[in-house]
């Protein structure tokens, strides 16, 4: 069957791309499941992770620093939490705590954490993952002076909750560097030692290199070192934060710095004034649980119900590949019906059971559609077949105006693969080595596109 010239004339081929739509910037995700068994919701909860961070930084997906980890309520990151990298960057046990908004009573919640942007830098933060309780002794003021060369005064303790030690301090009447050192009174071993120097009659603080957990229901002891010519303040209280108990004064005569302190007075007394800022965390009983998992973003394609149509015609557009869909034209759902009047581009973001996104953009070709007699007064007649074809594509042409036709064939994304001049009634192009797919049978004459045929090579 010979077939009635119609022009098309192309400015784009169809074609479908796919992305991700995390995190902006960030080439790689995991989610993380938690599981709260609790009768009690667990709010604004500090989350320990252990995370490999080793392989991920061996395979290029992290910087060496661990600067690009993030953590967000969504795949897409709509929603950041603030997270705080304690330890063990680039092994295979880093210690990572997360501030998670709700975890409901008996039940699971997943998020994403982040990685793979060269470019980021860290975010990590204790103050905004932890509860900031101040300073151990409430800020206690005693009033008198006193002490000797050589000897150490603090006080031992236990804290209430676990808590995290940020920075040791004193208050001393001389304004003098000193020594302040935190001891385990079970092992007597120094856990953590600074020297903290400040003015006269008021608290300083040095921040510890390294920040250091002590235990709920464990003893420890404070202590503030007098050397030649330095004194102390001292006075009846036992003043503290509610979060930890006190219990006596400690304290060493003709000592020094690291000497655990043995001597003890019972009644309630602050001497020396040696104190420590801290942090603490949400607690719920059982401690929630958690697992890292792979991330299986929604592949999503777009697809068209005609890869060309003319001015005015309308095509339907469907997406695949997700659970729920919104078109850049506003459209809800996984099929878009369109009438566009230029060759236009469209694109739809897909999003799964688990709050990933990806986009797929699709460009609707668009032509001006006329009769041929309308561009050189001839009348040309031609048939294209088979097509489908699983090989060969024959091309029967009948020219009154017996000008030479260039005949091109294009493959999907526009570009020439085959380009012949006929001036016979018959040509063939051999698609054998060429993959299934869909191809353009372009025929031009006199440098103007006079017909343009879509092939399907199955």
């Amino acid at each position: 069957m010979k077939t009635k010239i119609t022009l098309f004339m192309m400015s784009a081929i169809l074609f479908t791309t796919i992305a991700m739509a995390q995190f902006a910037g960030y080439s790689y995700a995991k989610s993380i499941t938690v599981t709260n068994t609790s009768s009690v919701s667990a709010i604004n909860y500090q989350l320990r992770l252990t995370v490999n961070t080793q392989s991920l930084i061996a395979a290029s997906q992290m910087q060496a620093t661990g600067d690009d980890i993030r953590f967000g309520k969504k795949c897409s990151a709509s929603a950041i939490y603030n997270h705080w990298i304690e330890s063990g960057i680039n092994t295979a046990t880093t210690v990572i705590w997360v501030k998670v908004d709700t975890i409901l009573a008996g039940a699971s919640k997943t998020f994403f954490m982040y990685h793979g942007n060269p470019t980021a830098v860290s975010t990590s933060s204790l103050p905004n993952v932890f509860i900031n309780a101040g300073s151990a002794t409430d800020s206690v003021a005693v009033v008198g002076t006193g002490g000797s060369a050589g000897s150490q005064r603090g006080f031992k303790f236990s804290p209430n909750v676990d808590i995290l030690v940020t920075s040791l301090g004193k208050r001393e009447p001389i304004g003098s560097v000193r020594y302040v050192t935190l001891f385990d009174n079970s092992s007597t071993a120094i856990l953590a030692q600074q020297q903290v120097s400040g003015p006269l009659g008021s608290y300083s603080y040095t921040t510890l290199p390294n920040p250091i957990w002590l235990s709920q229901g464990s003893q420890y002891i404070i202590q503030l070192y007098q050397g030649v010519g330095d004194t102390y303040y001292f006075g009846s209280s036992t003043q503290i934060d509610s979060r930890l108990t006190f219990y006596d004064m400690r304290y060493c005569n003709s000592c020094t710095q690291n000497t655990f302190p043995t001597s003890v007075i019972t009644s309630g007394m602050h001497y020396g004034n040696a104190d420590f800022l801290f942090y603490y965390k949400n607690t719920i009983t059982p401690t929630p649980t958690y697992s890292i998992n792979s991330i299986t973003l929604p592949i999503l394609t777009a697809t068209s119900s005609n890869s060309l149509i003319c001015v005015g015609n309308t095509v339907t557009l469907t997406a695949t590949g997700a659970t729920t869909y919104n078109w850049s034209n506003g459209t809800l759902g996984s099929i878009t019906v369109v009438t566009p009047t230029t060759t236009t581009t469209y694109t739809v973001v897909g999003t799964n059971s688990v709050n990933c996104s990806n986009n797929a953009s699709i460009t609707q070709s668009v032509s001006i559609c006329t009769s041929p007699n309308s561009l050189l007064n001839n009348d040309l007649n031609y048939n294209i077949y088979p097509n489908p074809t699983s090989s060969l594509i024959n091309i029967d042409i009948e020219n009154k105006n017996n000008s030479p036709l260039k005949i091109e064939l294009l493959n999907a994304i526009g570009q020439v693969i085959m380009t012949e001049i006929s001036e016979s009634n018959r040509f063939t192009f051999n698609l054998q080595n060429y993959p299934a797919g869909i191809y353009f049978v372009k025929l031009i004459e006199q440098n103007r596109v006079i017909a343009l045929e879509k092939i399907i090579k199955d």
